[in-house]
């Protein structure tokens, strides 16, 4: 994966197409850029499986609003909107971290919220998430040391943020 420009393009979830790229960035964001702040075995529980049925994966993401950033026409990250405020994802490819690509998808899912008059954020960040949200005005309200995947303690922690 090469990204030459900064600046990424949103655009809203697009099935099948969106499918695998959207299931890469997330197996490869936990497994390179968690992996920094979670063990193996963690990061094993939370990736899951690197070959699976995507039929659910998709359906998540078509139920929500999912919005994907691309990078010279490359999917480099993703997140998902649910209609009670909660970000339910937020990876980004850690080839393209630190470029900008989760404060964009961040600042339009706001933007979207705030059209939709949903009043407050939420989200379950990862270690290596929060200061990324924290950066957008999120704020930790509870630590989750006992957030278990699939029998395996993975913590994280409950933000919010007033729009």
């Amino acid at each position: 994966m090469t990204t030459t420009r900064s600046h990424p393009d949103l655009r809203r979830y697009a099935s099948p197409d969106d499918i695998e790229p959207t299931f890469t960035v997330y197996q490869e964001a936990i497994r390179g850029t968690a992996a920094r702040v979670y063990g193996p075995d963690q990061v094993e529980a939370w990736a899951g499986p690197r070959s699976t049925d995507l039929k659910d994966w998709d359906a998540r993401r078509r139920r929500a609003l999912t919005l994907v950033a691309e990078v010279d026409d490359t999917v480099v990250g993703f997140t998902d909107l649910l209609p009670d405020g909660l970000v339910d994802m937020l990876f980004v490819h850690p080839r393209a971290g630190g470029r900008g690509i989760a404060r964009a998808l961040l600042t339009a899912i706001m933007r979207e919220a705030r059209e939709r008059h949903i009043p407050e954020l939420h989200t379950f960040a990862s270690r290596s998430a929060q200061p990324a949200f924290e950066r957008l005005g999120f704020t930790l309200v509870a630590h989750r040391p006992k957030n278990t995947v699939r029998g395996v303690v993975v913590p994280n922690g409950e933000m919010r943020r007033r729009l």
